[in-house]
């Protein structure tokens, strides 16, 4: 199986995995990053560190299926109140409630969005496949 048609075939899990860890990185404000990976058979393998970590996931030698990177969500240096338009309020739970308020909208946002950025995941892919059909 080629990266595309495992793309293509997980889109919705692949999806929901990338708007959730999302999330993940901007409550933590951006301090950790995620990189997402599919299998030939859709399990989806997530690979957390810390932001700018270079780290990636390889399958073992004798693995029979195909491990396909998707891509890393990361928001470097995040802080919610760059999105508002007024300073964070000095009320603790005032904040905490403002600031859910803006990772929820953020998140809509990127959900909305997140099919564009596969699309272009795709694409990429089907240049390099392109390249070693050529080979």
């Amino acid at each position: 199986m080629k990266k595309t048609e495992a793309i293509e075939k997980f889109r919705k899990e692949i999806r929901d995995e990338m708007v959730d860890r999302y999330r993940k990185v901007l409550e933590c404000n951006g301090q950790i990053q995620y990189q997402i990976y599919v299998w030939e058979d859709g399990e989806i393998e997530v690979l957390p560190g810390p932001q700018g970590d270079n780290s990636y996931l390889k399958a073992k030698d004798l693995e029979p299926r195909q491990l396909f990177y998707i891509c890393t969500i990361k928001e470097p240096f995040f802080d919610p109140w760059d999105q508002a338009d007024h300073a964070a309020p000095d009320d603790e739970d005032e904040r905490d409630a403002e600031e859910a308020e803006i990772i929820d909208w953020l998140v809509d946002e990127y959900a909305e969005n997140v099919s564009d950025l596969l699309d272009q995941i795709i694409r990429e892919a089907k240049m390099f496949e392109y390249d070693d059909d050529m080979f």
